[in-house]
């Protein structure tokens, strides 16, 4: 997951810009509402199953946290103030937000 992030900020940057600008759309038309949720159910279902290989006894509930955890970041770092974060950066941050999800100690 880290890898994937650091794609999203650096190589994928307009991807992501231009997802968000069709989140943005999405909230003024119905249509595309729709289309955007059923995109992202299928991506928070794959986290669901993610945490749930990971150990974790509330997966459903902790699969869409995780998500929004690392949107922000991406987020943070392609149009908020944040710097854009280096892989190892990315996957110490998840590696702690996991742990402390799982109830673990950090690797």
């Amino acid at each position: 997951m880290p890898e994937l992030a650091h794609r999203q900020v650096t190589t994928g940057r307009r991807r992501q810009l231009a997802r968000y600008d069709l989140a943005l759309e999405a909230t003024r038309r119905p249509e595309l509402r729709r289309i955007y949720d059923a995109l992202g159910r299928g991506f928070r279902e794959g986290t669901t199953v993610l945490m749930e290989r990971a150990g974790s006894r509330g997966a459903a509930r902790h699969g869409r946290p995780l998500v929004a955890f690392v949107d922000g970041l991406v987020f943070d770092a392609i149009a908020g103030a944040g710097p854009t974060p280096s892989r190892e950066e990315l996957r110490l941050v998840m590696a702690e937000f996991l742990a402390g999800m799982l109830g673990r100690d950090v690797p």
